[in-house]
């Protein structure tokens, strides 16, 4: 179990929890007087891939796919900003200028750890009801690939991107 990973998969990480599992208190059994001399540990996998369905490498529809599309060829250009400015125009996360410079920095580091993007694919496209879409794909690069998430909503017609994400954990996507 790999639990130092590198700054950027949990601060990239860290965007997606909400504000309340963020400063969760630690309710391990350890006494509260054990825990004030040492910090709890970051979690090893802040978007867990529970796979209880065999992956579903499926493209979405155009919809989705085209933009994702867009995002991951602007990425592999190395302009970051333009990719994540391009992709989360009109959504939230867009309008949350400081997240959008963090994804930027850390997709920067990422990229410098483990080298340019050379090319994705999608992993998994799978449905939660009728109205969320997940998608995860996988971008390969130099050293290792990298795992992104993407979840999509549709509160009426056109669906909305609500959550994005990306790590190097894959040790949860092996049988």
């Amino acid at each position: 179990m790999n639990i130092h990973l590198p700054a950027f998969v949990l601060a990239a990480s860290l965007l997606l929890l909400p504000a309340h599992a963020q400063t969760a208190p630690d309710t391990t059994s350890t006494p509260p007087e054990a825990n004030a001399a040492t910090p709890p540990s970051p979690p090893r996998d802040i978007m867990p891939l529970a796979l209880n369905h065999k992956p579903n490498a499926t493209n979405p529809s155009a919809a989705l796919a085209e933009p994702i599309d867009k995002f991951f060829k602007t990425l592999k250009t190395g302009d970051y900003a333009a990719a994540y400015e391009a992709f989360l125009a009109g959504t939230r996360l867009g309008a949350q200028k400081e997240k959008m410079s963090v994804f930027v920095s850390k997709t920067q580091e990422a990229f410098g750890i483990y080298g340019k993007l050379n090319d994705y694919e999608i992993f998994d496209n799978y449905s939660v009801g009728s109205n969320v879409i997940v998608l995860t794909y996988l971008s390969r690069h130099d050293v290792q690939p990298l795992r992104w998430r993407f979840i999509f909503y549709r509160p009426d017609k056109t669906w909305t991107l609500i959550n994005m994400g990306f790590d190097d954990v894959l040790l949860d996507m092996l049988d």
